[in-house]
């Protein structure tokens, strides 16, 4: 068969199924009263009205109707990830939809078509930030948010990617793939603070919010772009905050930690004069709707995400966030997490917010914490050094602090010409680094 014939039977396939007659369910419900138990096995649409079946009595054969309306008088019993979406989605206009207008697959191949696009353009940018472990450690938090894939069948697979980004932000693709920046990652204080965050973003997914943006946008003659797609409206965003509350109740966890989330990710933002977050409209509003503070700063989230506070204080540092630098790397040592180079660009930033000798002497007494204590510091720890001393005018101890300097550029300068490859780049900065001693030395 030929590659046409196969295109031309898969779009007759799926404009037949563009409508479904039911969506399978796997859900246990206790009725109020008796306390009855059973399983609702699908939802379907019978007499204009969202109906749900049960399982076929074991002694009878029989299968019930149940109109949605009349489970009121049930308690849904959600026993996984995938039964607790069944109930969330019930509950709301989903199903009800896809089974009264169709699954819409053109349009969602359309939306998936310009998420690949964004992520294709993304990998050839370097984009992305990688850490195979973290990432390991956030698939885990995922899988107990979300499924792999809506039991309705809808296309798309929930997964995730990091992006190299210090703003705060996350949103989920038209295609299921969630997107968080390492500013995110670093502006959250625990494991459960993402899971609300996980659960929020998700909901837009799981809730078809990319599709009614895609509608609305041609209703309007605007785009339907990416970033138009992704841009949710006040009421969705308090629909898919309900949502994270569904799933932090599952685990039993507080709702306060959505709330939390979200004054995280506002003050984190205020750091960077950053205070109107795109993807997070009303953030202010709706964090106050959680009003209970948790004050829950995790030493294991901490140490698991310190190489990522560790570049976005980098990150922070050279676009000149000085104060977020800071309080990126004083949470690196106070989890006992900062490496040499994380104490030395604290020393840097300290440096850039001092108004007087004082800080100065701070931010001296930090950096020479390194240089006096191991064998062989960082070489821009002596370079530091010798910055904080010419501006304390104690001219003999930054010559002193300058040979160092000299001395630790030089090392590298012959470890780096012995090493195999092309290293002309790093060999080329030692070299200006020299010169630039030597030009300190006569001032």
């Amino acid at each position: 068969m030929n590659k046409t014939a196969i295109i031309l039977i898969t779009l007759l396939l799926l404009a037949a199924g563009d409508t479904f007659s039911q969506i399978p369910l796997n859900l246990k419900v206790r009725h109020r009263t008796d306390g009855d138990t059973i399983t609702l096995a699908s939802a379907l649409r019978s007499r204009g009205l969202l109906t749900v079946q049960t399982t076929p009595d074991p002694v009878t054969g029989k299968s019930v109707s149940i109109f949605l309306n009349d489970l009121k008088y049930y308690e849904m019993i959600p026993e996984n990830p995938e039964s607790l979406w069944q109930m969330i989605l019930l509950r709301s206009s989903v199903y009800d939809k896809l089974l009264k207008s169709g699954y819409s697959y053109e349009t969602r191949s359309a939306m998936e078509d310009m998420m690949k696009e964004y992520l294709s353009r993304a990998e050839q940018n370097n984009s992305f930030y990688i850490d195979s472990y973290l990432e390991a450690r956030l698939y885990a938090i995922l899988r107990k948010v979300y499924p792999v894939r809506h039991t309705d069948k809808r296309p798309g697979i929930v997964s995730l990617r990091i992006l190299a980004e210090i703003a705060p932000d996350a949103w989920v693709g038209p295609d299921g793939t969630l997107v968080i920046t390492t500013g995110m990652i670093a502006a959250l204080d625990n494991e459960t603070e993402m899971m609300a965050l996980m659960a929020q973003e998700v909901a837009h997914f799981a809730l078809d919010h990319h599709l009614s943006n895609y509608s609305a946008a041609l209703a309007l003659e605007i785009n339907p772009a990416l970033g138009n797609l992704i841009r949710n409206t006040r009421q969705q965003e308090m629909e898919a905050d309900n949502c994270a509350t569904s799933v932090l109740s599952y685990y039993g966890k507080s709702f306060s930690f959505l709330g939390s989330m979200l004054r995280n990710v506002i003050d984190y933002g205020e750091l960077m004069g950053s205070f109107y977050l795109g993807s997070f409209p009303d953030a202010k509003s709706r964090a106050d709707k959680y009003k209970d503070a948790i004050i829950d700063k995790s030493a294991d989230y901490d140490k698991l995400v310190a190489p990522v506070i560790s570049y976005n204080a980098f990150m922070a540092y050279s676009q000149s966030h000085y104060l977020l630098c800071r309080r990126l790397l004083e949470r690196n040592i106070a989890s006992g997490s900062a490496t040499a180079d994380d104490i030395v660009l604290l020393s840097q930033a300290m440096m850039n917010l001092s108004g007087s000798d004082h800080e100065d002497l701070e931010a001296l007494a930090l950096v020479r914490s390194v240089t006096e204590s191991l064998q062989e510091a960082p070489p821009g720890a002596f370079r530091q050094e010798a910055l904080l001393l010419m501006r304390l005018g104690r001219r003999g101890e930054t010559e002193t602090a300058l040979d160092r300097y000299q001395e630790a550029l030089e090392r590298e300068e012959m470890k780096y010409s012995q090493r195999p490859g092309d290293w002309s780049e790093v060999l080329s900065y030692l070299a200006s680094e020299k010169e630039w001693v030597a030009r300190t030395r006569t001032r």
